[in-house]
């Protein structure tokens, strides 16, 4: 049995919304994943209403939907914050990333048929028409939508709904985490091939080559995730040079060594030396 690249879709809904709040969840979303709102940042319900000029059923249930994808975290009488982001997010977003996909990417291999090789050789061509981004803007929008469809394409053969859509909800996550690397990290200091990664990828994935295949992704995720981490950990140690520092963003190290007074605290700090 094969499949074709459109047997099974999923990922960012497309067409006109079909009530207000779906229209507000996409929005909210949207501004979400590209840091409009950065990790930790509080939704305050009545500067939403007038952002997206709705009312408060439709906002509180976009924001349960959300909470529901893991973008958005609901406390009690604190209300909604945008989810917050540590190493250990991005390590475990990564991981299981790489558990999914590499079970889809080697269904989609053994079962895609011609139109799934296709679509991948489109999306491919696609996403190479543009720049890798070294920032937030429209330009990067478009780049992370031909990407999305890239290694959406790769997987699409796979014949499990639930991979589907797990990938696709860890991409965003992963997408997420891409952002606030654009944030934190000053431009051209990342240095990677990511045009070649996605080339060895097509091309193994076309030959056939479930093995290399899946080695490549593995290295692909693997390589983003540690870049971010990376950044993560030195915008902990200093601010950025305007003085900004991400709220909600948090290493493992900053994390051990606790704050008191403005001061580092020595003895929580000494626990988790001996704790490591």
């Amino acid at each position: 049995m094969s499949f074709s690249s459109t047997a099974i879709t999923t990922g960012a809904e497309t067409g006109a919304p079909r009530t207000l709040s779906e229209a507000v969840y996409r929005k909210l979303r949207n501004d979400i994943l590209w840091g409009k709102f950065p990790p930790g940042a509080a939704l305050k319900s009545d500067q939403l209403r007038d952002i997206y000029s709705v009312g408060i059923s439709p906002l509180r249930e976009a924001l349960s939907r959300l909470a529901s994808e893991r973008l958005v975290t609901a406390s009690g009488q604190r209300g909604f914050r945008v989810a917050p982001l540590t190493a250990d997010d991005v390590r475990d977003t990564m991981e299981t990333r790489i558990v999914i996909e590499r079970e889809a990417l080697t269904r989609s291999i053994a079962l895609g048929d011609i139109a799934w090789e296709t679509n991948i050789v489109a999306c491919y061509h696609a996403l190479s028409r543009l720049s890798v981004p070294e920032g937030p803007g429209t330009l990067a929008e478009a780049w992370s939508q031909r990407h999305r469809d890239f290694h959406m394409a790769l997987i699409s053969a796979c014949g499990s709904r639930w991979q589907m859509e797990l990938a696709a909800l860890l991409f965003d996550q992963a997408e997420r985490h891409r952002v606030v690397t654009f944030r934190i990290v000053t431009t051209g200091r990342i240095r990677r091939d990511s045009s070649g990664e996605h080339e060895q990828l097509m091309q193994a994935t076309l030959a056939r080559d479930a093995a290399s295949a899946t080695k490549f992704l593995d290295y692909h995720y693997r390589t983003t995730a540690q870049i971010l981490m990376s950044a993560m950990e030195r915008s902990t140690s200093k601010t950025k040079p305007d003085g900004v520092r991400l709220a909600g963003v948090t290493s493992r190290k900053s994390r051990s060594a606790k704050v008191m007074n403005g001061k580092p605290n020595k003895k929580a700090a000494s626990r988790s030396l001996r704790k490591a």
